[in-house]
């Protein structure tokens, strides 16, 4: 249900969006939640808005402690490399260290007691003639997503990865390791389930109207209900983009956090020690839709190919080859996410290509016959070849 909050808590929250400044907006996101009426419509955004002036309050903390550092110590933040950086998340003990040892060039530490982990550590999977970038994060534990055990930065971290990996132990209730997990994502808005729906809401400095992007449906509003809602909040000129089956519930939650999806499956390790029907029935409930794989990590042959082929499926990934003429094409493929067309394949490859486009040349899943002429709305699929013209 929509929370219908007073006018006074709308105008406080205005206040708090406007409001750059961690130590002055950490009062006001305060403020906003004593003026919160408290009632099943407004518990969601409540826990939300608590979660967020938790993380604001270590974020300050954080921030004054590295004032005092005479130097800096390591980063939390894993630079991207590769096609993808896929997060390893998970339990303690589960085999996130296991995994990327085991498949990568990482020279990660393997304990056999909890928390061996600290920092989120990188490692990059060869996969045909790619390279996808595994990122092990330190444990995720109850409370992960309240700042216990640097959950904050934990989970960060996770959403900041193209795609996750939950690992979990099949000696250890699996399924049940498996919910936590999602729960402390889900509760800092890090989906691993597609949505139905998703609104992005940006806001502009100037004008007077909002702009619709419908990608979409509305199933209980319409346009005008949204203006209304928005206006509330004192929202009057922004950029509203709606995907999948969007309900005015959902465009009001988005104003407390947009919520992002991940990619995501889940490996079940040490089949060796325990492969009870039982507990990976439960298992494969609790992680349907996803991909499950249940294996040992210590037994298992192959398993990079698996892993690389797994990740490349899940994230949809698209591989372009570009060709001069009279040459061959090259070796190494620009990566796309899946729908791209030749227009946008243009732009990433630099924006003279694109300003300057007359036509393109394809060959391979995308062409209709090879060298067939096109345009820049036609979309490209894994393994095509192009050659653009100015």
């Amino acid at each position: 249900m929509v929370t219908n909050l007073p006018p006074e808590a709308k105008k406080k929250w205005n206040e708090v969006t406007l409001t750059k400044n961690p130590e002055s907006k950490l009062p006001l996101m305060q403020e906003f939640l004593s003026m919160v009426p408290k009632h099943k419509g407004t518990d969601k955004m409540c826990s939300q808005i608590k979660r967020q002036i938790s993380q604001l309050k270590e974020d300050i903390k954080k921030q004054k402690q590295q004032a005092k550092k005479t130097s800096g110590g390591p980063s939390y933040y894993v630079q991207k490399a590769g096609a993808a950086q896929v997060a390893v998340v998970g339990p303690t003990n589960g085999g996130r260290s296991s995994l990327l040892k085991a498949v990568t060039n990482s020279q990660v530490q393997v304990t056999s007691w909890p928390f061996g982990t600290m920092m989120p550590t990188p490692g990059m999977l060869d996969f045909e003639d790619i390279q996808f970038q595994l990122v092990e994060i330190p444990p995720i534990v109850p409370g992960s997503s309240e700042g216990k055990a640097e959950g904050f930065m934990n989970l960060s971290s996770a959403r900041n990865a193209d795609g996750l990996i939950i690992m979990v132990d099949l000696a250890d209730d699996p399924a049940g390791n498996f919910l936590m997990v999602k729960e402390e994502l889900e509760n800092t808005r890090l989906l691993i389930v597609p949505p139905t729906g998703q609104v992005e809401i940006q806001k502009r400095g100037s004008g007077r109207d909002l702009q619709f992007i419908r990608e979409g449906e509305l199933v209980d509003c319409s346009e005008a209900d949204i203006i209304e809602l928005l206006a509330g909040y004192r929202i009057r000129s922004a950029l509203v983009r709606i995907k999948g089956k969007v309900t005015l519930d959902l465009v009001e939650d988005s104003l407390f956090g947009n919520a992002v999806y991940r990619p995501t499956m889940v490996i079940a390790n040490k089949m060796d020690l325990n492969n009870d029907p039982k507990n990976i029935e439960q298992l494969l409930q609790a992680t349907y839709p996803m991909q499950l794989h249940v294996l040992s990590l210590e037994r298992m042959k192959g398993l990079t190919k698996l892993m690389g082929q797994s990740i490349f499926d899940m994230l949809g990934i698209t591989r372009v080859y570009t060709k001069e003429p009279g040459k061959p094409k090259r070796d190494i493929p620009i990566v796309c996410k899946p729908g791209t067309n030749v227009g946008e394949l243009a732009k990433m490859i630099h924006n003279d290509f694109y300003d300057r486009f007359k036509y393109a040349k394809i060959w391979g899943p995308s062409a209709k016959f090879d060298s067939e002429k096109v345009g820049m709305d036609r979309v490209m699929l894994d393994g095509t070849v192009i050659q653009i013209h100015t």
